[in-house]
């Protein structure tokens, strides 16, 4: 790392005579079989991304991009590199994110979900990639511009960007180790506090994934980045469980036989032939289109369930979370982290 503008001279000599190593290559590429060229270019490539980082580093070019972008997404862990990363994991992180702001914007301006946004709350929410930075993945990002006069009524905030400042707080809060109370002060409507904490829960990092990290930064979240870990998920669950105020039941294994019209599915065990029928009410279609995207995958799904003092009904469990673990134990942290099958995009 440079210290000084002697070290920063110093660093500008090296990276000269890498750009001379590499023009050399290059002049010679028609005499080089294009694998030897890869492989002999590796190096130089490597050392001159590292030595441009360090000067852009130290003369505050890092710093001009990080404000270019109001949001920053950052994803960590293993394998997961700006020039060597799955797709699958960033795209479906984006798409999550694109997803839940949209979600609880739907709320605040419906107070419900529906089965199609509109187009312009869509195109409200459609989340711009103005930058990226260096190391693990980092994307800047930006709601759009989307012109007032497009709202019916005047004056009226665009709900993409309450939903903004609702879903990092909530992050905010799943990241850190704050009171409860701070949450709901915030976010004092139950049941739009569950749909959010849902929506933030699905970028928490699976169990087995190869994510470890889900970073939200920048100067859209004042109170500093949100941090997103595996353990995050059980102040998801405390916080919902508080919302609940019932007797909580927890039932796992591969999610099928979803009705849509019934607003049922079913969980069954990977061992044996036990299976749990599920429900989802009407207000929660946030937890439906999460179930949808989740079919065949394993899953913990946590709600309630009502008891018949006569045990002659056996009444579905009512689910108030979902939590996606996988499609089964021996597949491997990229799999863990792949699309599901005629999903848009899965939980990450």
């Amino acid at each position: 790392m440079i210290q000084d503008d002697a070290q920063l001279e110093r660093t500008k000599e090296a990276l000269t005579h890498l750009e001379r190593a590499m023009a050399a290559l290059h002049r010679d590429r028609a005499s080089i079989h294009p694998d030897r060229l890869a492989l002999m270019a590796e190096p130089i490539l490597e050392d001159l991304r590292r030595l441009r980082a360090e000067i852009d580093e130290y003369i505050g070019v890092f710093a001009a991009v990080q404000a270019e972008a109001p949001l920053w997404l950052r994803l960590r862990g293993p394998g997961i590199e700006l020039h060597d990363a799955p797709t699958s994991v960033v795209t479906a992180l984006i798409d999550l994110l694109r997803v839940g702001i949209q979600t609880v914007a739907e709320y605040i301006e419906r107070g419900a979900l529906s089965a199609r946004p509109t187009a312009l709350l869509r195109q409200s929410c459609d989340l711009r990639i103005v930058a990226w930075a260096p190391g693990s993945i980092q994307v800047g990002l930006r709601l759009p511009d989307v012109l007032p006069a497009l709202y019916p009524e005047m004056n009226l905030e665009n709900p993409a960007s309450k939903a903004l400042g609702l879903y990092l707080r909530a992050a905010a809060w799943t990241g850190s180790d704050e009171e409860l109370a701070g949450l709901e002060r915030d976010v004092p409507d139950s049941e739009q506090r569950r749909l959010i904490l849902n929506q933030v829960a699905r970028l928490i990092p699976r169990p087995r994934g190869a994510l470890e990290v889900v970073e939200l930064s920048g100067r859209a979240l004042p109170r500093g980045p949100a941090r997103l870990r595996r353990e995050s998920r059980i102040r998801v669950r405390s916080a919902i469980d508080r919302i609940i105020q019932e007797e909580r039941m927890t039932e796992e294994g591969v999610l099928r036989e979803i009705d849509l019209d019934q607003r049922t599915f079913i969980v069954r065990q990977l061992e044996g032939d036990r299976e749990a029928r599920c429900a989802i009410s009407t207000d929660a279609d946030d937890l439906l289109a999460i179930a949808k995207d989740s079919l065949d995958y394993r899953v913990v799904v946590v709600g309630t369930r009502k008891k018949d003092p006569t045990r002659r009904n056996a009444f579905p469990l009512q689910v108030r979370e979902i939590e996606v673990l996988g499609r089964d134990e021996e597949q491997s942290a990229n799999h863990d982290l792949a699309v599901p099958s005629g999903a848009q995009f899965p939980d990450k």
